[in-house]
């Protein structure tokens, strides 16, 4: 069974939506997968005074099917299973299309390849005595960057998962 829950809601007890979530089962979150910005459950982002909400499930099985049709229908959506425990945990599952799967990794190496790009600015300073700023400087922003594409890459190694791909 599937219940639309209103995170917040002050004319209901409890409050909060955790206190209406028991032990077996689970809440589904949207968000966008590139920003991490909310998404209603049929995929627009949340207008001006809208109300957040989460989709319940009494078990895993129905919350990962429901993710699983969610993410193939609106490929830039990403649903966060959360056990009853709410959010003070990471996500149990996420969920997002296969076009996204291997994105992490692609940023990873585009990342490790900024940094040995820098190499050549590097050797550059050294063979002329360290007196050039400028091969210093662009050699240390494709460091800096490079590493900040390598942590953005392998930050979302969460456990995730794409529609599965139908086995003959």
């Amino acid at each position: 069974m599937m219940q639309q829950l209103k995170l917040y809601d002050p004319a209901r007890k409890p409050t909060e939506w955790t206190g209406l979530v028991h032990a077996g089962q689970f809440a589904v979150f949207h968000s966008d997968v590139a920003t991490d910005v909310e998404r209603s459950p049929d995929g627009h982002y949340l207008q001006a005074g809208e109300e957040s909400v989460c989709v319940v499930f009494d078990s895993l099985d129905e919350a990962e099917a429901y993710c699983e049709t969610k993410v193939a229908d609106i490929p830039n959506l990403r649903c966060d299973i959360y056990d009853y425990t709410g959010k003070s945990n990471p996500p149990f599952l996420t969920y997002v299309n296969k076009i996204h799967l291997n994105s992490g990794s692609n940023r990873a190496r585009w990342g490790w390849a900024l940094v040995v790009a820098s190499l050549p600015f590097f050797w550059v300073e050294h063979h002329w005595g360290n007196t050039l700023v400028i091969p210093m400087v662009v050699g240390v922003n494709l460091v800096l960057a490079g590493l900040r594409l390598v942590y953005w890459g392998k930050g979302g190694s969460e456990k995730r998962r794409a529609v599965r791909e139908k086995q003959t």
